[in-house]
């Protein structure tokens, strides 16, 4: 009777073995699928990050581009305001007609300090874009190793479930 009840152990034992490896070859598949996906985002949000970088880049240079551009029509506006007025016989280097002329140089360093804060505001958002695609990458690269130690642990805990429940059984029967 006893080696009928060794048998039984050894049979649930190698069930339980068996449906182990099952398990463990199933979640190895899940996993690795799970990896090819965690790895494909990663890659993704990592060619998001770099593009947003670039559109950074770029944002600063239209910014450079569009204070410059600001400040030449602004100095031709002003080449113009002293031709007239110098041509009206107003005096350019006193009174209301330099006050005139320093406001209007006010002007297009107001309007050039804004072109090149709304440059900086852009560039920021896409900095900002970057910084999370770089976050999703590593959560999404995190996720592919985490998966990769997940099967094994299955694999363990079913084989040592069976084995605690073949050893009862035989301790039971004994």
């Amino acid at each position: 009777m006893c080696s009928l009840a060794l048998a039984g152990v050894a049979a649930s034992l190698a069930g339980t073995v068996m449906g182990g490896i099952n398990q463990y070859q199933q979640s190895q598949a899940q996993a690795e699928a799970a990896r090819r996906k965690a790895d494909f985002q990663a890659r993704a949000a990592e060619n998001e990050a770099a593009s947003q970088r670039d559109l950074a880049r770029a944002e600063m240079q239209k910014g450079a581009a569009e204070r410059d551009m600001v400040i030449r029509a602004g100095l031709a506006r002003q080449g113009e305001l002293a031709s007239g007025l110098g041509a009206s016989g107003f005096a350019l280097d006193s009174g209301s007609s330099r006050g005139l002329l320093g406001q209007g140089a006010e002007e297009i360093q107001q309007e050039a300090s804004l072109a090149g804060q709304n440059a900086a505001l852009k560039a920021w958002e896409r900095r900002a874009g970057a910084a999370r695609a770089e976050n999703e990458a590593a959560l999404a690269g995190f996720e592919a190793k985490t998966q990769r130690g997940n099967s094994k642990l299955g694999l363990a805990s079913t084989v040592l479930g069976g084995l605690g429940r073949g050893l009862t059984g035989f301790y039971r029967y004994k």
